[in-house]
């Protein structure tokens, strides 16, 4: 037993092992501590931005777009960017908790889960709050050369000749509308009543919408699906005028073709 002591010993003189003050140790801990969250809170911020760019897909895209045509939107407009940071955060989060005091008494199995799920809880969250969309507006309006990497979504409603295009309403005709496209094109857009409005979406003067079609012509697309965007979607609010409540955009029970506005007459 002395022998091994003795060893133990001679090893520490030879790789001049200094013992750590408590204090060091602690503000060590802390550090790590501090790391943690701070990737926790950089990765859950980052899985709500990649909630936020896939949440404009609904069934409406395979019904339209039929299954290879998806994936492949899918697969070129993903929010890649926000998915790199999120598993690395998570990877640091990992390492900066296995580097705590604590850290060390548990499993990395149990360790990973345990982030992954605080992270997934505080990334929902953030969706909910809109937390993941005011970060959007901020990145869209501070960087937008750099639209295509910080929020591909904006990149996705750019494709007309895959059947998406997304925009401002500029002006309104029976059976078709006018689009400012958000890189600037000027569009003309054809619906019937065999096209999808969802959720009750007003086709009236200034309201950003997104158009699932075919492009049939030039800057022409006939609308399969018709739906509403925030009206600050783009990062931008709407430049076009706004229709007078209650004069425009109204859609008769059963339809979706606006009612003409009232006749106002003024008083002899």
């Amino acid at each position: 037993m002395r022998d091994i002591s003795k060893s133990i010993v001679a090893k520490i003189k030879e790789g001049h092992v200094v013992p750590e003050t408590r204090f060091k140790l602690q503000w060590k801990s802390y550090l790590f501590w501090t790391m943690m969250c701070v990737m926790i809170f950089i990765g859950a911020l980052s899985l709500s931005l990649v909630i936020f760019n896939f949440s404009d897909m609904n069934p409406g895209f395979l019904q339209y777009m039929g299954l290879q045509k998806f994936f492949m939107i899918l697969f070129i407009t993903a929010p890649y960017l926000w998915m790199a940071l999120s598993l690395s955060a998570l990877l640091f989060g990992i390492m900066a908790f296995r580097k705590t005091t604590r850290g060390y008494r548990r499993s990395t199995l149990f360790v990973t889960s345990l982030i992954v799920l605080i992270i997934s809880i505080l990334g929902v969250f953030g969706h909910i709050l809109k937390i993941d969309n005011r970060m959007r507006g901020l990145l869209s309006r501070g960087a937008p050369n750099f639209s295509d990497v910080t929020n591909p979504m904006e990149g996705r409603w750019q494709r007309p000749g895959d059947g998406l295009i997304a925009g401002e309403i500029t002006n309104t005709e029976p059976g078709s509308f006018d689009l400012k496209s958000f890189n600037d094109q000027n569009w003309k857009i054809i619906y019937d009543q065999k096209t999808e409005i969802v959720d009750g979406t007003q086709i009236t003067i200034g309201k950003k919408v997104g158009i699932i079609g075919e492009k049939t012509e030039e800057f022409l697309m006939y609308a399969f699906s018709i739906k509403k965007f925030p009206d600050d979607w783009n990062g931008q609010p709407p430049s076009g005028p706004m229709p007078p409540p209650g004069l425009d955009g109204q859609f008769p029970p059963g339809g979706f073709m606006p009612l003409p506005p009232p006749d106002i007459r003024m008083p002899n």
